[in-house]
């Protein structure tokens, strides 16, 4: 608590699907808490709808302005990196020096990319998990279609590879949305689309280990009949500039996109105190406060909690603080852990998705559809409505920068 008569200052630091729920539910109860949002950047991104803008489709479905799902709430939002955190003082430290007092600190940081000390993949890699990681590799894929156009003319006929390492949820995706675009791509710049090569690597036994074996083989099958090559129990070794090297093949590829590594955000590992996994997530209570830290909330990715590492999980450990903190406030037991399996929904390809519901599994159009709805219920709830309405509506607007594929009518895929 701060002073007598004070409201009691919160500080979220994150501006994820945690994040900006816990604020939101806080802001509701604006006159009992103080409410600062620190993000290192301006915009909340729905990493749900990332493949959709490499393959694409409008940025602004995935970047939304915190000052936006803010507007007309008195939600404090600060643009800032922190670099430290000192627990015994509740005071945390900005990149330029800046500092900020709390009465009490949610953590709500994201996960980033582990590169599992594989040689050359940070230098000569693609990766998704941000919004510029989209653009970059949208730019990418433009750029070596023209290359290869040009190629054709001058008498050079080589096919476009492109390998993916990681057979979770992005990486399915993202090989199944690559599969029809990059042969829409092939045609618009008079390329043959049998020449384009999609490799799909993955270092277990199946596809979505997270998921049932039956929805890995409707994964598997989706993807054969997409023409996605699918290469299990093959981990990546190295990968240079021009090729990359797995078990026991080297692949010649100017392209390799890895959503196979993720890790706990590295700020927390700078935190005295804490306590961690074997997986290297925080532990905590069942209000989600950290082991042996009083006043300090980790929530979403980093929390060691179950079904941790789902935006659907971010989103109810979100209120959950935000409903702790309040009881706490009024002297009351906090709120306990009891969060719901999330809902999968993996897209693979335009207008199809295998979605596990409490009912079954929902594949095909059916199961897109529904994907598209949890999509717009998502939006709805940090959005007004016809604000909600119209960045779900981005997400069907083509957005192509290339020369040729900008052309009115030229590039079109079906959903």
């Amino acid at each position: 608590m701060g002073e007598v008569g004070q409201k009691h200052r919160v500080v979220i630091v994150g501006g994820g699907f945690g994040g900006i729920r816990a604020a939101q539910e806080l802001a509701r109860h604006s006159d009992e808490f103080d409410i600062t949002l620190i993000s290192d950047q301006p915009h909340f991104e729905y990493h749900a709808a990332l493949y959709r803008v490499v393959t694409g489709r409008s940025p602004l479905e995935v970047c939304i302005p915190l000052s936006t799902i803010f507007e007309s709430t008195p939600v404090r939002i600060v643009e800032d990196t922190i670099e430290t955190v000192y627990p015994k003082t509740k005071q945390i430290l900005g990149q330029d020096g800046a500092k900020y007092q709390y009465d009490s600190l949610v953590l709500a940081l994201g996960s980033e990319n582990a590169y599992l000390k594989v040689p050359g993949l940070k230098e000569h890699s693609f990766t998704l998990r941000s919004i510029n990681d989209a653009l970059r590799l949208k730019r990418h894929l433009h750029e070596i279609f023209i290359d290869a156009a040009i190629e054709l003319k001058n008498g050079q006929r080589r096919p476009i590879h492109l390998v993916l390492v990681g057979g979770g949820p992005t990486g399915v995706e993202l090989s199944g949305e690559l599969a029809i675009y990059a042969r829409h791509l092939a045609v618009h710049h008079q390329l043959d689309p049998n020449t384009i090569i999609i490799d799909l690597f993955e270092t277990s036994d199946r596809l979505l280990g997270m998921l049932d074996r039956n929805i890995s083989e409707l994964a598997f099958k989706r993807l054969h009949r997409l023409g996605v090559n699918i290469f299990l129990n093959t981990p990546i070794l190295e990968n240079r500039i021009e090729a990359a090297y797995l078990a026991d093949m080297k692949l010649k590829t100017k392209t390799l996109i890895w959503t196979a590594g993720v890790m706990t955000n590295h700020l927390y590992s700078k935190i005295k105190g804490l306590v961690f996994n074997n997986r290297g997530r925080v532990l905590v209570d069942l209000s989600l406060q950290a082991k042996g830290i009083q006043d300090l909330y980790v929530i979403g990715d980093a929390a060691a909690s179950i079904y941790s590492g789902m935006a659907q999980t971010a989103l109810y450990d979100g209120a959950l603080v935000a409903e702790s903190l309040r009881r706490k406030l009024h002297g009351r037991p906090p709120a306990t852990y009891q969060p719901k399996q999330p809902i999968s929904a993996i897209p693979i390809g335009p207008g199809w998705a295998v979605t596990v519901t409490k009912f079954g599994v929902i594949s095909g159009r059916l199961g897109w559809i529904l994907r598209r709805l949890a999509d717009l219920r998502f939006f709805i709830s940090i959005l007004s409505l016809p604000k909600a309405l119209l960045v779900f509506s981005d997400g069907y607007r083509l957005n192509e920068s290339c020369p040729v594929c900008s052309k009115p009518g030229q590039l079109h895929h079906e959903e």
